[in-house]
């Protein structure tokens, strides 16, 4: 699902950016990633490279970022060449299932927008399995996945903050599975061309089931909204009541 809706979607993903939905993530991500000055980082779904290049100018000492889109690996590659930015590398790998052989263990890994795409407990273990064995002893993942938090999350969302959040399936369960994992939402992003991606929002309970199958131990942070002037207003009251995301980050155990 992901390779097909995102060599479709391409470089219209980025202008999401754009979005007051979205605001919030950078500063949300800068917080949890904490201090990687001169560490070695690895980008899992790393899309357009945004966060591939937020590592970077971070300080970072190496940026190793894959997806499972060439299309988007494209595009990230002709935003941030090798030629300007020469310690950040991509490549089209399906994070979910396997990492390229010979990859040196990371200080560092960051994952924006991936563990969502889970639709089995089965899937979410093997995502989480390829963070823990890349993943340095003593190193850290940092990830944005959806609010698994949210005791509301089967209303949808319309007119929020640029965005309209449908959802498909209000009790979805894995195929021939009993128990409900959360719900399958459809995202529609209203830029100037169309947005629109499915994924899937779990209960938190079923993202710390499979951390523990995986071997890790994670925790969750509420997001950070921009500290400029609309922070000083009722701007992000909304927002903050149903934010669209959790920083989700993990030890190993």
């Amino acid at each position: 699902m992901q390779s097909t809706q995102y060599d479709k979607i391409g470089k219209k993903y980025g202008s999401m950016a754009d979005l007051p939905a979205i605001h919030p993530e950078r500063p949300s991500v800068i917080a949890g990633l904490g201090d990687v000055k001169g560490l070695r980082c690895l980008d899992l779904a790393c899309g357009l490279g945004r966060y591939s290049y937020l590592l970077h100018e971070l300080g970072a000492s190496s940026v190793t970022a894959f997806d499972i889109s060439p299309a988007m690996v494209s595009a990230a590659e002709a935003s941030y060449p090798s030629s300007t930015y020469p310690s950040i590398s991509f490549a089209v790998a399906d994070c979910s299932k396997t990492l390229p052989p010979g990859l040196q263990p990371s200080d560092v890994i960051f994952a924006g927008w991936f563990l969502n795409y889970a639709s089995t407990e089965e899937e979410l273990v093997s995502m989480m399995k390829i963070i823990e064995g890349n993943l340095n002893e003593g190193g850290r993942f940092v990830g944005i996945t959806t609010n698994a938090h949210d005791a509301n999350m089967r209303e949808p969302k319309l007119g929020f903050y640029g965005l309209d959040i449908l959802v498909l399936d209000e009790e979805y369960r894995e195929p021939n599975g009993t128990e409900m994992l959360g719900i399958k939402a459809r995202v529609r992003a209203n830029t100037e061309t169309p947005v629109e991606f499915d994924c899937f929002e779990f209960d938190a309970q079923v993202y710390e089931r499979c951390a523990k199958k995986a071997g890790l131990k994670i925790d969750w942070t509420a997001p950070v909204v921009p500290d400029d002037e609309r922070k000083q207003t009722d701007y992000w009251d909304r927002w903050l009541a149903r934010p669209t995301f959790e920083i989700i980050t993990a030890v190993k155990i």
